[in-house]
């Protein structure tokens, strides 16, 4: 399995080069469908997100759609079925996963990811390991569906803390690691862990810190 986990998506050269790697093509030639269910539940200015879809035409992908599996009138399979690249966005990490397996797409990605890349965002990234837990710390997220499983879908065997230092502190990721039993990547907005089968691979031009099991 091919994922390259963000912290705050295409923010620079190394991060898109990484991307082109996984998939094997040119930014040009790589069709990405934009999963942007976990925005929806975010109160505010959506400036942010309109931003991440800009990033990632500056460094050229620019063959990107928007397909959201918890909007009913959307067959988001068909949609998703033929794109290079399943790329999660950022917002909520509790209404992600919640709507994740409550639209059948939690299946569907583990099921699907053979000839793809997965590609988190901040949320995206967190719900793609064994736990969400991380989400919670520091300034995080609410937990909005009042989740208490709150098993990731385990596509890697480790966990991530996006935002780190900007938003989770060194101690606050330090004081979590203590009561998990997997590896953490704590990484900055300008850093992203990519996945290729067995190697796990830094990409950054930022600050990352690992915290390794008990």
């Amino acid at each position: 399995m091919k994922l390259l986990l963000t912290s705050a998506g295409i923010t620079n050269q190394a991060i898109a080069i990484a991307l082109e790697r996984l998939v094997g093509k040119q930014a040009r030639d790589i069709s990405i469908g934009f999963v942007p269910t976990a925005k929806n539940v975010e109160s505010g200015n959506a400036a942010w997100f309109v931003k991440k879809l800009s990033q990632m035409f500056e460094y050229g992908f620019t063959d990107v759609d928007l397909i959201d599996p918890s909007a009913s009138d959307v067959d988001w399979r068909a949609a998703l079925a033929n794109k290079d690249v399943i790329l999660v966005g950022g917002g909520n990490t509790f209404h992600l996963l919640n709507q994740a397996r409550v639209s059948g797409f939690a299946a569907w990605l583990q099921a699907n990811m053979t000839d793809k890349v997965y590609v988190g965002i901040s949320a995206g990234s967190i719900i793609a390991t064994p736990n969400i837990s991380i989400a919670s710390v520091g300034d995080g997220d609410e937990n909005l569906p009042n989740m208490t499983d709150l098993t990731g879908l385990s596509l890697v065997d480790f966990e991530v803390s996006p935002h780190s230092p900007e938003s989770v502190t060194y101690k606050e990721n330090s004081d979590y690691a203590e009561t998990t039993s997997n590896m953490l990547y704590t990484y900055d907005d300008n850093s992203a862990i990519a996945v290729d089968g067995e190697k796990v691979e830094i990409i950054s031009e930022g600050q990352t810190k690992v915290f390794y099991a008990l």
